[in-house]
């Protein structure tokens, strides 16, 4: 399981809350070492915790 932070424009995107003037997401991916692709994938918004 790998967590990435993908930073966005705050004023571009309103709903990608993370912290006071930035936006950011966050993608949740587990990969699959057989074939070296992801086999799940899950987007939050920044402020998700990586453990949750």
């Amino acid at each position: 399981m790998d967590a990435t932070t993908i930073n966005l424009c705050l004023s571009l995107f309103d709903w990608a809350k993370y912290k006071t003037k930035k936006g950011a997401i966050k993608m949740h991916t587990l990969l699959d070492y057989d074939g070296y692709l992801p086999a799940y994938v899950n987007i939050t918004d920044g402020k998700t915790a990586d453990n949750k």
